[in-house]
């Protein structure tokens, strides 16, 4: 049995909400952040909307929505794009106040790439 339009209605308004953190108001901010980022990774080319479709796995036009802000990526789209794209990991750590993640990321990024330059340069030396 399902409700007439009138019952539909009659539910209570108290206007009543859950206390809500204002650092925690990113959903306003969430697709602009995103968008910002995705433009900072994947340039301004006009083939970035297919590419990014092509690792999201979405549609062109949902692509194209993210780019222009008017709405952000689901949860396994933001997944793939913050495999993809450093800008917009650095971009959803920040929303979620993790600096801290972010900085230890980009600390170990810059230890394996000493370690490489290290490593080529001592087989440089050495070949000598």
């Amino acid at each position: 049995m399902s409700f007439s339009w009138e019952h539909r209605n009659l539910r209570a308004d108290s206007g009543n909400g859950f206390p809500i953190d204002p650092s925690a108001n990113t959903l306003a901010s969430f697709a602009g952040i995103i968008a910002d980022a995705l433009r900072a990774d994947f340039g301004t080319s006009p083939a970035k909307v297919k590419h990014i479709a092509r690792l999201t796995g979405s549609n062109p036009r949902t692509v194209q929505n993210w780019l222009y802000a008017r709405n952000g990526p689901s949860g396994a789209g933001l997944v793939v794009l913050m495999r993809h794209s450093d800008a917009v990991t650095s971009a959803v750590l920040t929303l979620a106040d993790r600096q801290e993640l972010q900085r230890g990321a980009v600390l170990e990024k810059a230890k394996a790439d000493l370690r490489i330059a290290i490593t080529s340069l001592l087989d440089c030396i050495g070949s000598d």
